[in-house]
Protein backbone atom coordinates (compact mmCIF):
# COMPACT_ATOMS: atom_id res chain seq x y z
CA UNK A 1 0.00 0.00 0.00
CA UNK A 2 1.27 3.42 -0.81
CA UNK A 3 2.23 5.69 1.43
CA UNK A 4 0.11 8.95 2.74
CA UNK A 5 3.07 10.90 1.44
CA UNK A 6 3.41 9.19 -1.75
CA UNK A 7 -0.54 9.05 -2.65
CA UNK A 8 -0.52 12.79 -2.04
CA UNK A 9 2.32 13.53 -4.82
CA UNK A 10 0.35 11.03 -6.93
CA UNK A 11 -3.01 12.84 -6.76
CA UNK A 12 -3.91 15.46 -9.18
CA UNK A 13 -3.00 18.74 -8.17
CA UNK A 14 -5.34 21.62 -7.91
CA UNK A 15 -4.60 24.26 -10.66
CA UNK A 16 -5.33 26.85 -8.71
CA UNK A 17 -3.85 30.21 -11.45
CA UNK A 18 -7.19 28.66 -13.29
CA UNK A 19 -9.40 28.87 -10.45
CA UNK A 20 -8.35 32.46 -9.37
CA UNK A 21 -8.85 33.26 -13.38
CA UNK A 22 -12.32 32.11 -13.53
CA UNK A 23 -13.17 33.94 -10.18
CA UNK A 24 -11.84 37.27 -11.16
CA UNK A 25 -13.65 36.95 -14.73
CA UNK A 26 -16.76 36.30 -13.59
CA UNK A 27 -16.65 38.84 -10.64
CA UNK A 28 -15.28 41.33 -13.40
CA UNK A 29 -18.81 40.24 -15.80
CA UNK A 30 -20.95 41.01 -12.87
CA UNK A 31 -19.57 44.05 -12.09
CA UNK A 32 -19.80 45.13 -15.99
CA UNK A 33 -23.65 43.89 -15.24
CA UNK A 34 -23.69 46.12 -12.02
CA UNK A 35 -21.94 49.23 -14.14
CA UNK A 36 -24.55 49.44 -17.00
CA UNK A 37 -27.51 49.22 -14.43
CA UNK A 38 -26.19 52.50 -12.48
CA UNK A 39 -28.71 55.18 -13.65
CA UNK A 40 -27.55 58.40 -15.51
CA UNK A 41 -27.36 61.84 -12.90
CA UNK A 42 -25.96 64.75 -12.33
CA UNK A 43 -24.30 66.43 -9.73
CA UNK A 44 -24.16 70.47 -8.58
CA UNK A 45 -20.21 71.81 -7.93
CA UNK A 46 -20.18 75.37 -7.76
CA UNK A 47 -23.52 75.99 -9.86
CA UNK A 48 -22.10 74.05 -12.88
CA UNK A 49 -23.64 70.43 -13.84
CA UNK A 50 -21.48 67.48 -14.28
CA UNK A 51 -23.04 64.06 -15.64
CA UNK A 52 -22.14 61.06 -13.70
CA UNK A 53 -23.16 57.72 -15.84
CA UNK A 54 -21.89 54.25 -14.79
CA UNK A 55 -20.15 54.59 -11.69
CA UNK A 56 -21.03 56.00 -8.06
CA UNK A 57 -19.80 58.74 -6.49
CA UNK A 58 -16.21 58.02 -3.77
CA UNK A 59 -16.13 60.34 -0.97
CA UNK A 60 -13.87 62.82 -3.01
CA UNK A 61 -15.93 62.06 -5.64
CA UNK A 62 -17.03 65.93 -6.86
CA UNK A 63 -13.78 67.18 -6.33
CA UNK A 64 -11.74 64.88 -8.93
CA UNK A 65 -14.90 65.28 -11.33
CA UNK A 66 -14.28 69.03 -11.20
CA UNK A 67 -10.57 68.21 -11.94
CA UNK A 68 -11.14 66.48 -14.68
CA UNK A 69 -13.57 68.59 -16.12
CA UNK A 70 -11.71 71.30 -15.63
CA UNK A 71 -8.70 69.73 -17.48
CA UNK A 72 -11.40 69.10 -20.51
CA UNK A 73 -12.29 72.45 -20.98
CA UNK A 74 -8.83 74.06 -20.56
CA UNK A 75 -6.30 71.57 -21.37
CA UNK A 76 -3.56 69.86 -18.51
CA UNK A 77 -2.39 72.96 -17.45
CA UNK A 78 -5.74 74.37 -16.17
CA UNK A 79 -5.84 76.97 -13.57
CA UNK A 80 -8.78 75.46 -11.66
CA UNK A 81 -7.93 75.92 -7.90
CA UNK A 82 -8.92 72.19 -7.20
CA UNK A 83 -6.09 70.81 -9.25
CA UNK A 84 -3.74 72.48 -7.24
CA UNK A 85 -4.97 72.09 -3.55
CA UNK A 86 -6.10 67.97 -4.26
CA UNK A 87 -3.29 66.05 -6.39
CA UNK A 88 -3.83 66.48 -10.13
CA UNK A 89 -2.89 62.80 -11.05
CA UNK A 90 -6.40 60.93 -10.51
CA UNK A 91 -8.09 63.98 -12.62
CA UNK A 92 -5.43 63.34 -15.53
CA UNK A 93 -5.61 59.58 -15.45
CA UNK A 94 -9.95 60.13 -16.07
CA UNK A 95 -8.76 62.52 -18.58
CA UNK A 96 -6.51 60.17 -20.64
CA UNK A 97 -9.33 57.27 -20.37
CA UNK A 98 -11.50 59.72 -21.98
CA UNK A 99 -9.70 59.82 -25.56
CA UNK A 100 -12.07 56.58 -25.69
CA UNK A 101 -15.21 59.14 -25.25
CA UNK A 102 -15.97 61.95 -23.62
CA UNK A 103 -19.44 61.56 -22.44
CA UNK A 104 -18.01 57.57 -21.42
CA UNK A 105 -15.27 58.99 -19.76
CA UNK A 106 -16.46 57.67 -16.03
CA UNK A 107 -18.26 54.48 -17.26
CA UNK A 108 -14.69 53.56 -18.98
CA UNK A 109 -12.93 54.44 -15.54
CA UNK A 110 -15.50 51.89 -13.17
CA UNK A 111 -14.59 49.05 -16.43
CA UNK A 112 -10.51 50.12 -16.26
CA UNK A 113 -10.38 50.19 -12.32
CA UNK A 114 -12.64 46.74 -12.16
CA UNK A 115 -10.64 45.02 -14.89
CA UNK A 116 -7.68 46.15 -13.17
CA UNK A 117 -8.32 45.11 -9.86
CA UNK A 118 -9.34 41.33 -11.03
CA UNK A 119 -6.54 41.62 -12.97
CA UNK A 120 -4.60 42.79 -9.57
CA UNK A 121 -6.29 39.80 -7.37
CA UNK A 122 -5.52 36.80 -9.90
CA UNK A 123 -1.58 38.07 -10.24
CA UNK A 124 -1.27 38.19 -6.55
CA UNK A 125 -3.15 35.28 -5.26
CA UNK A 126 -1.26 33.24 -8.16
CA UNK A 127 2.14 34.14 -7.53
CA UNK A 128 0.86 32.87 -3.55
CA UNK A 129 0.74 29.56 -5.08
CA UNK A 130 3.60 28.70 -6.12
CA UNK A 131 5.34 29.46 -3.15
CA UNK A 132 5.83 27.73 0.35
CA UNK A 133 2.11 29.37 1.56
CA UNK A 134 0.15 28.08 -1.38
CA UNK A 135 -2.19 26.54 1.30
CA UNK A 136 -3.51 30.17 2.06
CA UNK A 137 -3.44 31.23 -1.77
CA UNK A 138 -7.36 30.36 -2.14
CA UNK A 139 -8.67 32.24 1.19
CA UNK A 140 -6.22 35.22 0.23
CA UNK A 141 -7.88 35.59 -3.02
CA UNK A 142 -11.61 34.71 -1.75
CA UNK A 143 -11.25 37.21 1.04
CA UNK A 144 -9.40 40.11 -1.59
CA UNK A 145 -12.12 39.92 -4.65
CA UNK A 146 -15.22 38.99 -2.59
CA UNK A 147 -14.47 41.94 -0.01
CA UNK A 148 -17.72 44.04 -0.57
CA UNK A 149 -16.00 46.94 0.55
CA UNK A 150 -12.90 46.59 -1.64
CA UNK A 151 -14.19 44.98 -4.59
CA UNK A 152 -17.11 47.93 -4.90
CA UNK A 153 -14.45 50.43 -4.50
CA UNK A 154 -13.69 49.65 -8.28
CA UNK A 155 -17.16 51.01 -9.24
CA UNK A 156 -16.42 54.41 -7.52
CA UNK A 157 -14.61 57.43 -8.50
CA UNK A 158 -11.90 57.46 -6.56
CA UNK A 159 -8.41 56.71 -6.05
CA UNK A 160 -8.68 53.82 -3.54
CA UNK A 161 -9.20 50.89 -5.45
CA UNK A 162 -6.55 51.56 -8.04
CA UNK A 163 -3.68 51.87 -5.80
CA UNK A 164 -4.87 48.81 -3.86
CA UNK A 165 -4.61 47.15 -6.85
CA UNK A 166 -1.53 48.56 -7.45
CA UNK A 167 -0.08 47.46 -4.70
CA UNK A 168 -1.09 43.70 -5.34
CA UNK A 169 0.12 43.67 -8.84
CA UNK A 170 3.41 45.13 -7.79
CA UNK A 171 3.62 42.28 -4.55
CA UNK A 172 2.71 39.84 -7.41
CA UNK A 173 5.96 40.77 -9.86
CA UNK A 174 7.96 40.82 -6.70
CA UNK A 175 7.05 37.19 -5.94
CA UNK A 176 6.95 35.66 -9.59
CA UNK A 177 10.39 37.63 -9.82
CA UNK A 178 11.94 35.89 -6.81
CA UNK A 179 10.58 32.41 -8.48
CA UNK A 180 12.09 32.58 -11.64
CA UNK A 181 15.00 33.90 -10.50
CA UNK A 182 15.68 35.65 -14.21
CA UNK A 183 17.87 38.55 -14.33
CA UNK A 184 16.88 39.19 -17.51
CA UNK A 185 13.06 39.74 -16.35
CA UNK A 186 14.02 40.91 -12.84
CA UNK A 187 15.21 44.50 -14.95
CA UNK A 188 11.74 44.90 -17.04
CA UNK A 189 9.56 43.53 -13.25
CA UNK A 190 11.74 46.57 -11.31
CA UNK A 191 11.00 49.02 -14.19
CA UNK A 192 7.30 48.16 -14.21
CA UNK A 193 6.93 48.57 -10.23
CA UNK A 194 8.85 51.80 -10.66
CA UNK A 195 6.00 52.96 -13.16
CA UNK A 196 3.34 51.18 -10.56
CA UNK A 197 4.63 53.00 -7.58
CA UNK A 198 5.18 55.93 -9.47
CA UNK A 199 1.21 55.96 -10.40
CA UNK A 200 0.27 55.07 -7.06
CA UNK A 201 2.16 58.63 -5.77
CA UNK A 202 0.66 60.19 -8.64
CA UNK A 203 -2.81 59.73 -7.32
CA UNK A 204 -2.03 59.69 -3.77
CA UNK A 205 1.28 61.42 -2.32
CA UNK A 206 1.22 59.91 0.87
CA UNK A 207 2.16 55.90 -0.59
CA UNK A 208 5.57 57.48 -2.15
CA UNK A 209 7.23 56.10 0.88
CA UNK A 210 5.32 52.77 0.70
CA UNK A 211 6.54 52.32 -2.58
CA UNK A 212 10.39 53.31 -2.24
CA UNK A 213 10.67 51.01 0.34
CA UNK A 214 9.28 48.00 -0.94
CA UNK A 215 11.12 48.28 -4.05
CA UNK A 216 14.31 48.83 -1.82
CA UNK A 217 14.45 45.89 -0.07
CA UNK A 218 13.78 44.08 -3.25
CA UNK A 219 16.71 45.46 -4.81
CA UNK A 220 18.72 44.86 -1.96
CA UNK A 221 17.83 41.77 -1.03
CA UNK A 222 18.07 40.55 -4.90
CA UNK A 223 21.16 41.96 -6.29
CA UNK A 224 23.07 42.69 -3.03
CA UNK A 225 24.11 46.13 -1.58
CA UNK A 226 27.21 47.10 -4.28
CA UNK A 227 25.22 45.71 -7.77
CA UNK A 228 22.22 46.99 -6.25
CA UNK A 229 23.17 50.76 -5.44
CA UNK A 230 22.89 51.46 -9.23
CA UNK A 231 19.47 49.96 -9.75
CA UNK A 232 17.91 51.61 -6.75
CA UNK A 233 18.81 55.13 -7.97
CA UNK A 234 17.30 54.19 -11.83
CA UNK A 235 14.59 52.94 -10.22
CA UNK A 236 13.88 56.26 -7.26
CA UNK A 237 14.02 58.29 -10.64
CA UNK A 238 11.19 56.26 -12.93
CA UNK A 239 9.29 56.57 -9.32
CA UNK A 240 9.58 60.25 -8.95
CA UNK A 241 9.23 61.34 -12.48
CA UNK A 242 5.20 61.15 -11.79
CA UNK A 243 4.65 63.33 -8.79
CA UNK A 244 7.59 65.72 -10.58
CA UNK A 245 5.62 65.66 -13.62
CA UNK A 246 2.65 66.77 -11.26
CA UNK A 247 4.62 69.64 -9.36
CA UNK A 248 5.83 70.50 -13.39
CA UNK A 249 2.13 71.17 -13.90
CA UNK A 250 1.26 73.69 -11.09
CA UNK A 251 4.06 75.19 -12.01
CA UNK A 252 3.11 76.33 -15.19
CA UNK A 253 -0.36 76.47 -14.50
CA UNK A 254 0.01 78.33 -11.45
CA UNK A 255 3.95 79.06 -10.54
CA UNK A 256 3.67 77.12 -7.54
CA UNK A 257 6.01 73.78 -7.04
CA UNK A 258 4.45 71.11 -5.22
CA UNK A 259 1.89 68.28 -6.08
CA UNK A 260 -0.47 69.67 -3.75
CA UNK A 261 -1.89 72.24 -1.23
CA UNK A 262 -4.05 70.14 1.19
CA UNK A 263 -1.38 68.38 3.16
CA UNK A 264 -0.89 70.85 5.88
CA UNK A 265 -4.68 71.51 6.08
CA UNK A 266 -5.12 67.29 6.45
CA UNK A 267 -2.39 67.57 9.26
CA UNK A 268 -4.32 70.52 10.74
CA UNK A 269 -7.24 68.72 11.34
CA UNK A 270 -5.73 65.99 13.24
CA UNK A 271 -4.06 68.45 15.81
CA UNK A 272 -4.77 70.66 17.68
CA UNK A 273 -6.20 70.77 21.90
CA UNK A 274 -9.58 70.18 20.75
CA UNK A 275 -8.86 67.61 17.67
CA UNK A 276 -10.03 64.43 18.19
CA UNK A 277 -7.93 62.87 15.72
CA UNK A 278 -10.36 61.90 13.04
CA UNK A 279 -12.17 64.34 10.50
CA UNK A 280 -13.57 67.37 11.93
CA UNK A 281 -15.72 70.37 10.27
CA UNK A 282 -14.58 72.89 13.23
CA UNK A 283 -13.14 73.28 16.78
CA UNK A 284 -9.43 71.89 15.72
CA UNK A 285 -5.97 72.68 14.34
CA UNK A 286 -3.23 74.62 16.38
CA UNK A 287 -2.11 78.39 15.74
CA UNK A 288 -0.10 79.43 12.79
CA UNK A 289 0.85 82.13 11.27
CA UNK A 290 0.62 82.03 7.71
CA UNK A 291 1.97 84.39 4.52
CA UNK A 292 2.95 83.75 1.04
CA UNK A 293 1.96 81.50 -1.62
CA UNK A 294 -0.50 78.77 -1.31
CA UNK A 295 2.30 76.36 -1.14
CA UNK A 296 4.74 78.31 1.51
CA UNK A 297 1.32 78.88 3.44
CA UNK A 298 0.88 74.99 3.09
CA UNK A 299 4.58 74.12 4.22
CA UNK A 300 3.90 76.86 7.28
CA UNK A 301 1.11 74.49 8.53
CA UNK A 302 3.06 71.69 8.26
CA UNK A 303 5.88 73.08 10.83
CA UNK A 304 3.06 74.65 12.92
CA UNK A 305 1.93 71.32 13.52
CA UNK A 306 4.71 68.89 14.00
CA UNK A 307 5.78 71.58 16.41
CA UNK A 308 2.90 71.10 17.81
CA UNK A 309 3.26 67.69 18.20
CA UNK A 310 6.32 68.29 19.86
CA UNK A 311 5.21 70.56 22.50
CA UNK A 312 2.90 68.50 23.48
CA UNK A 313 3.85 64.97 23.68
CA UNK A 314 1.34 63.45 25.84
CA UNK A 315 -1.50 64.88 23.92
CA UNK A 316 0.22 63.73 20.83
CA UNK A 317 0.11 60.27 21.84
CA UNK A 318 -3.33 60.33 22.78
CA UNK A 319 -4.52 61.25 19.35
CA UNK A 320 -1.53 58.91 17.89
CA UNK A 321 -3.87 56.31 20.11
CA UNK A 322 -7.07 57.65 18.68
CA UNK A 323 -5.97 57.56 14.99
CA UNK A 324 -4.79 53.86 15.20
CA UNK A 325 -8.21 53.29 15.91
CA UNK A 326 -9.98 55.31 13.38
CA UNK A 327 -7.35 53.80 10.63
CA UNK A 328 -8.26 50.15 11.57
CA UNK A 329 -12.00 50.60 12.72
CA UNK A 330 -14.69 48.89 10.62
CA UNK A 331 -17.13 50.73 8.07
CA UNK A 332 -19.95 50.67 10.60
CA UNK A 333 -21.14 50.63 13.84
CA UNK A 334 -19.80 52.08 17.18
CA UNK A 335 -16.37 52.01 16.68
CA UNK A 336 -16.34 53.27 12.88
CA UNK A 337 -14.37 56.37 12.81
CA UNK A 338 -13.71 57.96 8.91
CA UNK A 339 -15.09 58.99 5.83
CA UNK A 340 -16.68 56.03 4.13
CA UNK A 341 -20.58 57.27 4.41
CA UNK A 342 -20.49 56.78 0.55
CA UNK A 343 -19.17 53.13 1.05
CA UNK A 344 -21.24 50.82 -1.87
CA UNK A 345 -21.51 48.22 0.65
CA UNK A 346 -23.24 50.21 3.09
CA UNK A 347 -26.33 49.97 0.37
CA UNK A 348 -26.87 46.58 0.93
CA UNK A 349 -24.50 45.68 4.28
CA UNK A 350 -27.03 43.51 6.77
CA UNK A 351 -25.74 45.76 9.65
CA UNK A 352 -27.07 48.58 8.26
CA UNK A 353 -30.57 47.67 6.88
CA UNK A 354 -30.59 46.75 11.05
CA UNK A 355 -29.56 49.89 12.22
CA UNK A 356 -31.80 51.36 9.66
CA UNK A 357 -34.85 50.87 12.12
CA UNK A 358 -35.18 52.23 15.78
CA UNK A 359 -34.56 48.92 17.50
CA UNK A 360 -31.99 47.63 14.98
CA UNK A 361 -30.13 50.95 15.77
CA UNK A 362 -30.25 50.71 19.42
CA UNK A 363 -29.14 46.44 18.62
CA UNK A 364 -25.90 48.02 16.23
CA UNK A 365 -25.07 50.85 18.60
CA UNK A 366 -26.07 49.86 21.71
CA UNK A 367 -23.92 47.65 24.11
CA UNK A 368 -24.04 44.71 22.20
CA UNK A 369 -23.29 46.27 19.15
CA UNK A 370 -20.16 47.86 20.89
CA UNK A 371 -18.96 44.94 22.16
CA UNK A 372 -19.09 43.23 18.51
CA UNK A 373 -17.51 46.25 16.72
CA UNK A 374 -14.57 46.56 19.66
CA UNK A 375 -13.90 42.95 19.00
CA UNK A 376 -13.63 42.98 14.90
CA UNK A 377 -11.65 46.24 15.36
CA UNK A 378 -9.12 44.64 17.99
CA UNK A 379 -9.32 41.17 16.37
CA UNK A 380 -8.67 42.35 12.60
CA UNK A 381 -5.32 44.00 13.99
CA UNK A 382 -4.28 40.76 16.23
CA UNK A 383 -4.44 38.60 13.00
CA UNK A 384 -2.61 41.26 11.02
CA UNK A 385 0.48 41.21 13.35
CA UNK A 386 -0.41 37.14 14.26
CA UNK A 387 -0.70 36.68 10.36
CA UNK A 388 2.47 38.82 10.04
CA UNK A 389 4.74 36.64 12.21
CA UNK A 390 3.48 33.36 10.87
CA UNK A 391 5.40 34.18 7.61
CA UNK A 392 8.09 35.82 9.53
CA UNK A 393 9.16 32.72 11.45
CA UNK A 394 8.79 30.53 8.01
CA UNK A 395 11.88 32.64 6.89
CA UNK A 396 13.37 32.34 3.44
CA UNK A 397 10.50 34.15 0.43
CA UNK A 398 7.27 33.77 3.03
CA UNK A 399 9.83 36.05 5.47
CA UNK A 400 10.28 38.58 2.75
CA UNK A 401 6.14 38.77 1.22
CA UNK A 402 5.54 39.02 4.88
CA UNK A 403 8.24 42.55 5.56
CA UNK A 404 6.25 43.54 1.91
CA UNK A 405 3.03 43.23 2.95
CA UNK A 406 3.88 45.07 6.71
CA UNK A 407 5.79 47.75 4.88
CA UNK A 408 2.57 48.37 2.71
CA UNK A 409 0.34 48.44 6.25
CA UNK A 410 2.85 50.43 8.64
CA UNK A 411 4.19 53.31 6.52
CA UNK A 412 0.25 54.15 5.50
CA UNK A 413 -0.28 54.07 9.19
CA UNK A 414 2.28 56.28 10.14
CA UNK A 415 1.28 59.18 7.93
CA UNK A 416 -1.97 58.66 9.08
CA UNK A 417 -0.47 59.39 12.68
CA UNK A 418 0.80 62.74 11.30
CA UNK A 419 -2.49 63.38 9.55
CA UNK A 420 -6.04 62.30 10.60
CA UNK A 421 -7.31 58.47 11.25
CA UNK A 422 -10.06 57.70 9.02
CA UNK A 423 -10.03 53.94 7.77
CA UNK A 424 -10.96 54.97 3.86
CA UNK A 425 -7.07 55.29 4.11
CA UNK A 426 -6.87 51.70 4.62
CA UNK A 427 -8.44 50.77 1.54
CA UNK A 428 -5.17 51.31 -0.62
CA UNK A 429 -3.17 48.60 1.32
CA UNK A 430 -6.83 46.62 2.20
CA UNK A 431 -5.66 43.61 -0.40
CA UNK A 432 -2.23 43.35 2.35
CA UNK A 433 -4.30 43.92 5.30
CA UNK A 434 -6.45 40.66 4.20
CA UNK A 435 -3.45 38.91 2.92
CA UNK A 436 -1.73 38.78 6.57
CA UNK A 437 -5.48 38.36 8.25
CA UNK A 438 -6.43 35.48 5.81
CA UNK A 439 -3.16 33.35 7.04
CA UNK A 440 -3.20 34.52 10.72
CA UNK A 441 -6.81 33.19 10.77
CA UNK A 442 -6.25 29.82 8.78
CA UNK A 443 -3.05 28.78 11.19
CA UNK A 444 -5.60 29.45 13.73
CA UNK A 445 -7.69 27.17 12.62
CA UNK A 446 -4.58 24.79 11.83
CA UNK A 447 -4.20 24.97 16.09
CA UNK A 448 -1.15 27.40 15.38
CA UNK A 449 1.01 24.90 12.61
CA UNK A 450 1.81 26.95 9.58
CA UNK A 451 0.70 25.42 6.59
CA UNK A 452 3.31 24.53 4.27
CA UNK A 453 4.76 23.15 0.96
CA UNK A 454 8.03 22.24 -1.07
CA UNK A 455 8.69 25.81 -2.76
CA UNK A 456 11.29 27.76 -3.81
CA UNK A 457 13.51 30.18 -1.40
CA UNK A 458 14.63 33.48 -1.44
CA UNK A 459 17.72 33.09 -2.96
Amino acid sequence: MASKSKRARMAPQRNYAKTFMYWAITVFIIKLIIIFSIPAGNIDIFTKSYKVDGIWLGADGENYITGFSALLRDGIFSKESILGFWPAGYPLIILFLSILGKSWALTTLSIAQSLIFSFAAYLFASQLARTRIKKYSYLVFILIILNPTLSLSSIAVGYESLTASGFLIAAGLIIKDFIKKDDNKFIKYLVINSVIFGLLTFMQPRLILSGILINLFWVLIRKGVKAGSLLVIATLSVTLFFPASLIYRNHQATGVNTISTNLGVTMNIGAGDKATGGYMKKDYGVACEQSGTAAQQDSQRVKCVLDWYLNNPSKAVKLFYNKTLYFFSPWIGPAANGTMARNPWLNISPIANIASTPDGNKLVYGGFGKLISWLWLLGGMALIIYGFLVLWRLGSLEKFIALMAMIAVSTNWLVSLISIGDHRFRLPIMGMTLFLQAVGLKTLFSRGKAQVVDGPALR
